[in-house]
């Protein structure tokens, strides 16, 4: 394709000769007799190089420069002149001219720089396109490991449930099969049956969960939201809640504000939140209180649970927002959980723009607390 070259001077002379000194060496050139009309021909269609006189009626020709590398940053300026002085080629150059041709010139150097100043465009365009296929291979290489890992997470979460599934039914069996081939005395099998149904349903909380998050993932997938007042999230869960804590016999304090606090996302979602958080600390907490907070801070929406129950070992913080995991004091008590609750609550509150924390030493009581942008109202 032949390369397009654009003349911007006000004498017919010099246009003239450029242009037949050019056109004989295959390239297109256009003419144009001041700067406005010779960048509306720029604008107009490309070129590869611009030959531009510096004095002209109207728009200077190195103000003209800029003009033109707004629109094609790669266009190659050079600067006609009669008169070249220190002071304008160190303007020229700070505004992006690649060479200078000084009247009177002849064919010969006008070809050399033209030439020079094309071949400048080539090798530039080719970096460019270079550096934009190394960009893209970049690109590929990160979508390809963050796919491997997703893959690696994918079939160690199947392992996960697979494992978490298996574990309940394969104890309901080997207790069933020992009553049915009659090593368990009468007197003895009610207890056998209730530890089934114990287990069948640790099996349906299990299941319950990880429809949970199904449903949740799809959900974040589909990326609709709506405006939720978080306040009147929390007090319908609060209500729900606080009978466990009397129950229990637990101190249940909550700090909400009276206005609304909205944010963007899913109400489902949020209720999910707050359950899975505040249905922890009510779980791991035997004696004193169970605190929950929500305030405005900095145009971010802050929940905190707060309770005095067990803690978290320090070795297991790091994993307490993974699938299925437990910490090992809450293994080792009566309680049974599937390990999914926080997962679920890390998933939502980033998926909605915030993040998810934790503090908390054994022994000593846990603080779960989330931040979500509010909406301004």
């Amino acid at each position: 394709m032949a390369e397009r070259i654009l003349v911007i001077d006000d004498e017919p002379g010099i246009r003239e000769g450029v242009r037949r000194g050019l056109s004989p060496q295959g390239y297109v050139v256009e003419t144009a007799e001041d700067g406005k009309a010779g960048l509306a021909l720029f604008c107009e269609q490309p070129f590869d190089l611009v030959l531009i006189d510096v004095m002209m009626p109207g728009t200077s020709g190195i103000d003209l420069i800029g003009e033109i590398h707004k629109i094609d940053p790669e266009a190659v300026c050079i600067i006609i002149t009669g008169y070249a002085t220190v002071e304008m080629a160190v303007r020229a150059i700070k505004e992006g001219a690649y060479d200078f041709l000084t009247k009177p010139f002849s064919v010969d150097d006008l070809l050399l720089v033209v030439r020079q100043g094309l071949e400048r465009r080539r090798l530039s365009l080719e970096t460019k396109r270079l550096r934009s296929i190394e960009e893209q291979a970049r690109r590929l290489q990160e979508e390809k490991a963050r796919l491997e890992e997703l893959d690696r997470a994918k079939m160690q979460f199947i392992r996960l449930v697979t494992h978490e599934l298996q574990a309940p039914i394969a104890a309901i069996h080997t207790y069933l099969r020992l009553i049915l081939d009659g090593y368990i005395a009468p007197e003895e099998q009610r207890t056998i049956i209730e530890k089934c149904v114990a287990r069948a349903q640790e099996q349906m909380k299990l299941i319950n969960d990880l429809l949970q998050l199904g449903r949740v993932q799809a959900q974040l997938h589909d990326g609709k939201v709506e405006a939720v007042d978080m306040v009147e999230v929390l007090r319908a869960v609060l209500e729900k809640m606080q009978p466990q804590a009397i129950e229990k016999g637990l101190e249940f304090r909550a700090q909400i504000p009276p206005s609304p606090l909205v944010v963007s996302g899913n109400r489902d979602h949020f209720i999910s939140v707050w359950t899975n958080l505040i249905g922890n600390a009510l779980k791991y907490t035997q004696k004193g209180f169970v605190e929950i907070s929500l305030r405005a801070e900095n145009g971010k929406l802050i929940g905190e649970v707060r309770d005095s129950g067990i803690g978290i070992p320090e070795a297991d913080q790091a994993h307490l927002f993974e699938e299925f995991f437990r910490a090992s004091n809450a293994k080792k008590g009566a309680q049974h959980g599937t390990g999914l609750g926080l997962a679920i609550v890390k998933r939502v509150v980033e998926a909605a723009g915030g993040e998810v924390w934790v503090k908390s030493r054994e022994g000593e009581g846990s603080l779960f607390a989330f931040s979500l942008p509010l909406i301004q109202r």
